[in-house]
């Protein structure tokens, strides 16, 4: 708007001063449309963030549980087999078996979110 009126009043009467004034309202409107560019660019940018965020968080979280059951799924066998070759102490393996029993990747991974505050901050959109 500044740039339409300022070039209407160099159509009247032009002087030194309007066609300074022309040239900053020009400045000023090719820094509003070069804000406007990068706040598009940001919000892209920050949608495709969130997506990858989330495909990638999911990916982890299902390797992660992978990666807990295996493990205990070795020890498991790990004190079958201590069971069956040394009956004398088989007492020593009791309180590990139940351990083993009570192991929850869920329960595990709440806990780690809630110690860390993962997720508390993220990116938000732009208005302007």
């Amino acid at each position: 708007k500044d740039l339409e009126v300022k070039t209407q009043q160099m159509e009247i009467k032009l002087s030194s001063k309007i066609e300074e004034d022309i040239k900053k309202a020009r400045r000023k409107s090719t820094q509003a449309d070069d804000l406007m560019r990068c706040v598009d660019l940001y919000n892209q940018s920050q949608s495709k963030w969130f997506e990858e965020m989330v495909t990638t968080s999911l990916e982890l979280e299902r390797l992660e549980v992978e990666r807990v059951e295996m493990i205990r799924k070795h020890l498991c066998q790990y004190t079958t087999l201590r069971h069956e070759t040394d009956m004398f102490n088989q007492s020593t393996m009791e309180p590990v078996d139940k351990l083993l029993q009570i192991v929850d990747p869920a329960k595990d991974r709440e806990l780690w979110v809630k110690e860390h505050k993962t997720g508390e901050a993220r990116p938000v959109d732009l208005e302007i």
